[in-house]
């Protein structure tokens, strides 16, 4: 994603092995700003930022509450901060990776716009800072109503997949992975051939799994999302692998013990990633018979184990 850890910790949560867009702390920044600017002219900055941490802090209670019981607050978005903010605002998440412009959070956005309009409007007309706020307060209430309403129907009218605004993307094309060398030596060859072998099995075994996923937790649904995050991850460290395994078998011309070792390890690494995509896929069928999914989000946390140890090791 490219930000910077000032910016994950700020606007992202941390789960499963990546940053996901919090909208409780965007909300939480949001109204701490807000607050603060509204009472600056009335108050000390002391006290105005004593204010602002309070009203903030309770907005961030309420929707880490929620991420906590509910599992609802984080976005599974992989765009910039920016491209996240954007979807939060204007857009439905309708799926892995699936966003449809809505309705309901356009007129949401636009009556808390107006209502800072107004806020702005009575500030500098000098009716002070609490008139200012209240008026915001008033259209933000509506928008409130609004947004509930609107996302109500959403849910009861179902989704058109036609009008989706798809970013499905292919992340097996996602690391450039290097070229097999027609130099290989002869003494690695035998490697070449292994490590082309697990790679077909790994892109078998994703498919699967991606399959799967989607027959159990037909999208959408959050638990589809994040399913379809570890297998995306597995597919980021599978190809981080296998690159450098390409590498080592591509330009080690000299055989040794330390670099049949390395070679050894990434290709252990291959075969252990695809086992665990395997695994999740047999809890996936046999779940499909049952009523309780305790396996599956067992195996699925082994996945996340193994993803953070071969990040450990590479570090």
């Amino acid at each position: 994603m490219g930000n910077s850890k000032i910016v994950n910790l700020l606007f992202y949560w941390r789960e499963n092995n990546r940053y996901l867009f919090s909208r409780t702390k965007f909300l939480t920044l949001a109204v701490f700003a807000v607050s603060f600017i509204f009472t600056l002219n009335d108050l000390s900055f002391f006290f105005s930022i004593i204010y602002s941490l309070s009203v903030s802090l309770i907005v961030f209670i309420a929707g880490f509450a929620v991420h906590k019981i509910v599992d609802i607050d984080a976005g599974f978005y992989e765009g910039n901060l920016g491209d996240d903010i954007r979807h939060f605002l204007l857009f439905w998440n309708d799926g892995y990776r699936k966003f449809r412009l809505s309705k309901t959070k356009l007129l949401t956005v636009s009556l808390v716009i107006i209502g800072l309009i107004r806020g702005i409007a009575s500030y500098f007309a000098g009716e002070g800072s609490l008139i200012a706020l209240g008026n915001i307060l008033v259209l933000v209430v509506f928008a409130i109503i609004a947004f509930v309403i609107g996302a109500v129907i959403h849910q009861l009218t179902g989704h058109d997949h036609s009008r989706y605004a798809q970013k499905d993307v292919d992340v097996s094309k996602s690391t450039k992975l290097p070229k097999t060398n027609e130099n290989t030596s002869p003494i690695f060859v035998d490697y070449l051939k292994s490590a082309d072998e697990l790679k077909r099995e790994f892109d078998e075994s994703e498919s699967k799994a991606r399959d799967l996923i989607n027959a159990k937790f037909e999208p959408p649904q959050i638990t589809n999302d994040k399913f379809m995050a570890v297998v995306d991850n597995s597919r980021r460290i599978f190809d981080e692998q296998y690159s450098g395994l390409l590498n080592l078998i591509n330009y080690s011309k000299s055989d040794s013990a330390k670099i049949e070792g390395e070679i050894t390890s990434r290709m252990d690494n291959l075969k252990s990633i695809t086992d665990k995509l395997n695994d999740l896929s047999d809890e996936l069928v046999i779940s499909m018979s049952k009523s309780k999914d305790g396996d599956i989000h067992n195996v699925l946390n082994d996945v996340e184990t193994l993803i953070d140890s071969i990040n450990d090791y590479d570090e």
